[in-house]
Order: structure tokens, then sequence, then C-alpha cells
């Protein structure tokens, strides 16, 4: 008999601070900072999410969170020169176990597809070789002229 993973995307108006430990002890343990700082930033209100066009999503699989991810206006490029608001994806992270099982697509499919409403260019920051291919995957592309940022994706029908 098979058991059949269920699996559901869910923006959070809130963080789910008991759901959360997980993700934070395992990126601690492989010595990534950034889900202490997704935490520590919303604890402090330094970023809720909440500005227009931003969001912060979880997946559960099986009623355990077992990513999350997050979509902000891009604090070092708020806009292009003419005018049109930057994105930034942020604290993208997937559980070791589920990695590989396409949890970390259907997040990034959810954040570029609410980018499209608000944003026209969406930028991110990764020092990692298999994060670069995976984004690469996604259309992103390398960017070492944008400031603070590793990759971009142009949203043609953004706004």
């Amino acid at each position: 008999m098979t058991t059949m993973n269920r699996q559901r995307i869910v923006k959070l108006d809130a963080l789910p601070w008991n759901d959360i430990q997980p993700l934070w002890n395992e990126s601690r343990a492989e010595g990534i900072s950034f889900v202490t700082t997704l935490l520590d930033e919303y604890r402090s209100g330094r970023n809720r999410f909440d500005q227009p066009g931003e969001a912060l999503f979880a997946i559960y699989r099986n009623a355990k969170l077992v990513a999350v991810g997050g979509l902000n206006r891009d604090p070092y490029l708020p806009s292009l020169e003419n005018g049109a608001a930057v994105g930034r994806v942020r604290h993208l992270y997937v559980l070791r176990e589920v990695r590989r099982q396409g949890i970390g697509r259907s997040l990034m499919t959810q954040i570029i597809a609410v980018a499209r409403g608000e944003f026209h260019l969406l930028t991110l920051r990764t020092v990692d070789d298999g994060a670069d291919r995976f984004y690469c995957s996604l259309g992103f592309v390398t960017t070492p002229a944008l400031p603070h940022a590793s990759h971009h994706l142009t949203l043609l029908n953004a706004g």
C-alpha cells in the first residue's frame, strides 16, 4: 500500500513558530543563517512580508512544514531606472529529507506567480552551486551587475 504525500502551499499571515523549528534547527546545523535571519527579522518587526506585493509562503507535507520562502520588495534595488518595481526572493529553505522532490520548485513557482503581479524584475542572492543550478533551471540568470544579487529574472507580464 502506497501512502500519498499530501502537500499544500500556504501564504502565511503569521509565522508558525512551532512548525518552523525543525527548519531552523536543521539550517543551523548546516551552517545556514538565513532561517535565523527570517525568524529574527520577523520577531523584531523589521520584515514581516507585509508590504504591497510581498508574501511569505510555507509548504506543508502531511501536516509538517517542510519548506519556507518569501518575496520582498528588493531593499537594495527598490526600482529600476524606469521606475519599475523590483522584488527579491528571500529565505528559501527546504528540509533536507524532501529536497530534490519538487518542493523548492513548487514554492518558487508560487513566489514567481505572485511577483508577476507587482514586480518587473525579481532578484536573489546565493553563493551555493546547487542553488545556482536550481535557480537557473527556473529561468533566472546570473547577474554580476546588480548590487547584492547573484541572479535575476525578468517578469515580462508584471503589473
